[in-house]
């Protein structure tokens, strides 16, 4: 069923809305009321989150604090998440045959310092190449354009370390410019996949690869789905079948952890510390510097996304490597999952089951975790 917004106050004055599409009403209230307390705590402006499996979203959840208007369908600044879709352009392009991953970035980009560079490393960030202006490649201004390849230097060789460079999709959005001939990458992104998609409040920043793209939770649905879609069917969308695998397929060395377009879950901290404990390690995502994480789980066929735009950038609670991201999967995940947690009430044990002296036995098991200890000369 298609729930209505809920309108609920809490002490600092934003308000709050939530929809579920779910039979479980008090799933609903225990997500709302965790998500609630999640915004509160990390002292946002807005947050949008949604859980979808199996083409159907399953729960909801915006909130705001002092933005009148804001709603689902307003587009927020996802940072970092706008490689996934710089990403998707270049395998396009690489199944059009006007690029390969596996070129050499000074092939397009001679100004590029580096040599032997193959493209996918600068997707994987492990290029080896690093830049001190902390411009755009792009620049609408040419001084700060020569400026960015002028500065770059090289602190590791290609494909030996993983070291997150954001600016090196920068470059890739060039290059994505070059091969085609379009004017800017923001029309490429329109035309090749928010256009086809039906994702009506998405658009990139001018000449931007790295960062910059506006979008709502429900687009980042469509296009998580899309992809979902395509590898279950079998059937070419925005991508073939082939072009999908690619994306979500590990490379290079595993400890890189990386796609070409994505993290994929592991046990590292860092960006793997994103991911929920009940998504599987088919899963894979991208966070995004304002405060955000998108993620496809094709082993539970699900999309799960969390957008916050916090009040000031120094606070950490939704920012890089934060762990609050893998507790929202999870418990949106528990609770609108295919096997949802169901309620678990508190049950009145005190007639139950065996009864003994907790204290003596706590008391016992140090003597002998004594004993022990003394023997294995500890």
């Amino acid at each position: 069923m298609n729930a209505r917004y809920s309108l609920t106050a809490v002490a600092f004055a934003a308000v709050l809305w939530a929809s579920a599409a779910s039979a479980d009403d008090g799933a609903k209230a225990r997500v709302d009321a965790f998500l609630s307390a999640e915004f509160e705590d990390g002292a946002l402006k807005c947050m949008s989150c949604a859980y979808e499996q199996h083409g159907e979203t399953r729960y909801s959840f915006i909130a705001q604090s002092g933005w009148e208007g804001f709603s689902a369908d307003t587009p927020l600044h996802v940072a970092s998440i706008t490689k996934v879709f710089t990403a998707t352009l270049l395998m396009q392009l690489s199944e059009e045959g006007k690029v390969s991953l596996l070129d050499y970035v000074q092939k397009y980009i001679p100004e590029f310092k580096g040599e032997n560079v193959p493209i996918i490393n600068l997707m994987t960030h492990t290029s080896g190449w690093r830049n001190k202006t902390g411009h755009v490649a792009k620049s609408v201004d040419p001084k700060r354009h020569r400026e960015f390849y002028d500065t770059m230097y090289q602190d590791a060789e290609v494909n030996e370390r993983f070291r997150y460079m954001s600016q090196g999709y920068d470059i890739l959005a060039e290059i994505c410019e070059k091969v085609t001939g379009a004017d800017d990458v923001a029309d490429l992104a329109r035309d090749r996949i928010f256009l086809p998609l039906g994702m009506t409040h998405s658009a990139f920043a001018a000449h931007q690869g790295q960062a910059g793209l506006q979008i709502t939770a429900p687009d980042l649905v469509k296009f998580g789905r899309h992809l979902l879609d395509i590898r279950r069917t079998r059937k070419t969308g925005i991508l073939t079948p082939q072009g999908v695998d690619a994306l979500f397929r590990r490379c290079l060395k595993p400890e890189f952890n990386r796609t070409p377009a994505f993290f994929a879950k592991s046990g590292y901290v860092g960006f793997g510390q994103y991911f929920g404990e009940v998504n599987t390690m088919e899963a894979v995502g991208h966070a995004g510097a304002t405060g955000c994480f998108f993620l496809i789980d094709p082993g539970l066929d699900a999309v799960e996304v969390v957008l916050t735009n916090r009040i000031s950038e120094k606070d950490t609670h939704f920012s890089s490597c934060d762990a609050n991201f893998a507790r929202i999967f999870s418990v949106m995940a528990s609770n609108f999952g295919d096997n949802p947690i169901g309620e678990r009430g508190r049950a009145d044990g005190s007639a139950f089951g065996l009864k003994i002296d907790r204290e003596k036995a706590a008391a016992e098991s140090e003597r002998v975790a004594a004993n022990q200890a003394r023997e294995l000369g500890l």
